[in-house]
């Protein structure tokens, strides 16, 4: 059970928040292996959102026409998100109305030849006329704060829209004071939502305005600003109510938007999540290189820059996925996944891939069947049991998530390996729950809806087509092999030093470059010393893990 605590003190979890939400726990063999985790659920500015020009629009155009409702619907699930968030979250206040508005589509404006900004409504009530009022109000027009050692700190989700030209309202309904209203619920804002969505017949653009909603905290974490395309809205023209009724993204359990509320605020697992896509960690490490560098050969091309063809490829290949590749495209955060991808330059967060069966690392997988008689073990399994047996200096797991190559003898294994090595039953990670630390030492946990010691993998079942590849690009001296090699067997014998066997590896140039002196045997091979630091590791190391054949 993964413990979580907010970035910052200003905020600790509720147990109303916590009722539906779900954190890794992993079992080693039968027993508890409990990884914390933090992230922050304030921001202290709103993310702005932008109407620009079609051609400085960062946002593509996924939808054709009926995109032109996108900005609407996630400026208004980011209103919901957020009333959600001040019922969960201790301290915060309720929703509340700014004195900006959006104002009320008029005859002038018709005249005025600005009807292209004007949102049609329908028939509303009055207090839903206030909230969108708020939703398409320029700059702030409403606030979701947490009050805290004099700062107000806002909601992940929290917007400010700017644009040259005012958004007007259309709708029917008797006109009233609108600062009479108090600020809408979450549950009344988000059955405001469907009806518009049902207004326009507009249910899956709703889905997808709903996932850019959660990709703004990675948004704003990357980028406090968000270029939007103009709407040009038709003047005067209704759609025919749909008589469907729906539920809303997240279905009929209310403990599930609460999941993907944790999930949105931690940006650093979304990221993990979407740079997993480019890489297969079943590849070795010493090649893996030559993977990355192929598939961004074929992102790099002309037609995998188009939008379209770009989310297809990306939601095609890792399926589970699919919601937060289309929200992040939306909220064009796929120019830096992609940059970060390319160099297998962030970090691995296997609670966010525990939340979403994701295959991030290879790590995530099962120890392999061993015989009893067997003399050696492969590398990759070497890694998962000491990582597994929270062994001296591995109680991380590897920053590299591609598997390590060959195999060792089990003599040369740390005693950790020796003892687990043919073990007759499971030793892998497997979801075994969530729980928040709260309040007065309590614990608030809940059970995953289902567990599997094998997470999902990614998908290649694409058929050929006629593009043609370029791998001109394709440059040695940007292979990420050599660098993803040397931190794999930094994690695997910076602690207890490389045994005689794995001489030729520790003298490769692609090792023995990344070794400062200092981390060099002092000694002869032979006489019980390993490469350690000289600090406090080498008198351990002979207390506990003295070996005569390491190096």
């Amino acid at each position: 059970m993964i413990t979580g605590y907010p970035k910052s003190s200003t905020t600790i979890f509720t147990s109303n928040f916590l009722d539906g939400l779900e954190h890794p726990q992993v079992i080693v063999a039968n027993l508890l292996l409990r990884i914390g985790l933090t992230f922050g659920v304030t921001i202290a500015c709103p993310t702005a959102i932008s109407l620009q020009s079609s051609r400085l629009i960062d946002s593509p155009n996924l939808f054709d026409e009926e995109s032109k409702h996108m900005l609407v619907l996630t400026l208004a699930w980011a209103y919901v998100l957020s009333a959600r968030w001040t019922e969960i979250i201790p301290g915060a206040s309720t929703m509340s109305y700014t004195e900006s508005v959006a104002t009320r589509d008029s005859r002038d404006n018709a005249r005025n030849g600005d009807g292209d900004l004007i949102v049609d409504l329908g028939d509303i009530t009055y207090e839903a006329a206030r909230w969108w009022a708020a939703i398409l109000a320029p700059e702030e027009g409403w606030g979701a704060c947490n009050f805290h050692n004099g700062r107000v700190l806002k909601s992940p989700w929290s917007v400010k829209l700017e644009s040259c030209r005012t958004l007007a309202l259309r709708y029917n309904a008797v006109p009233s004071p609108l600062e009479w209203h108090s600020s809408a619920s979450f549950s009344t804002a988000m059955a405001y939502v469907l009806d518009y969505a049902i207004y326009h017949g507009l249910q899956n653009q709703s889905r997808a305005a709903f996932a850019a909603a959660l990709l703004l905290p990675t948004r704003h974490r990357i980028s406090k600003q968000v270029r939007w395309p103009r709407m040009h809205l038709p003047r005067m023209q209704r759609s025919k109510p749909s008589v469907e009724q729906y539920l809303p993204p997240w279905g009929s359990n209310s403990c599930q938007l609460d999941r993907l509320l944790a999930l949105s605020c931690n940006t650093t697992g979304i990221i993990s999540l979407l740079c997993s896509t480019f890489i297969e960690p079943d590849i070795p490490c010493n090649v893996c290189g030559a993977w990355i560098q192929g598939a961004f050969a074929i992102l790099d091309t002309q037609v995998a820059k188009e939008p379209h063809i770009l989310a297809q490829m990306l939601m095609c290949r890792a399926p589970n996925l699919n919601f937060l590749w289309l929200g992040g495209i939306l909220m064009n955060v796929q120019h830096y996944i992609m940059k970060w991808a390319r160099p297998v330059a962030f970090q691995i967060d296997l609670h966010s891939a525990a939340w979403t069966n994701s295959y991030v690392s290879f790590i995530q997988k099962p120890v392999s069947r061993t015989a009893s008689n067997a003399t050696t073990v492969q590398r990759s399994d070497e890694a998962r049991l000491m990582f597994l047996s929270q062994a001296d200096h591995h109680s991380n797991p590897p920053l590299v998530p591609f598997t390590p190559f060959g195999s060792i003898a089990l003599k040369d294994c740390i005693l950790e390996v020796q003892m687990h090595v043919s073990c007759p039953g499971y030793h892998g990670l497997r979801y075994a729950g969530w729980a928040w630390n709260c309040r007065n030492n309590t614990k608030i946990a809940q059970d995953p809806i289902e567990s599997s010691f094998t997470p999902s993998s990614k998908v290649d079942n694409a058929v050929a087509g006629h593009t043609t590849i370029h791998y001109d690009n394709l440059d040695r001296d940007k292979d990420c092999s050599e660098s993803m090699t040397r931190n794999m067997f930094k994690w695997l014998r910076e602690a207890d030093g490389f045994p005689v066997a794995e001489r030729a590896i520790r003298e490769h140039e692609w090792i023995n470059g990344g070794w400062s002196s200092e981390e060099e045997s002092v000694a002869p091979e032979g006489d019980g010393k390993s490469t350690t630091d000289q600090q406090v590791g080498p008198w351990i190391c002979r207390g506990i893990t003295t070996r005569c054949n390491t190096i």
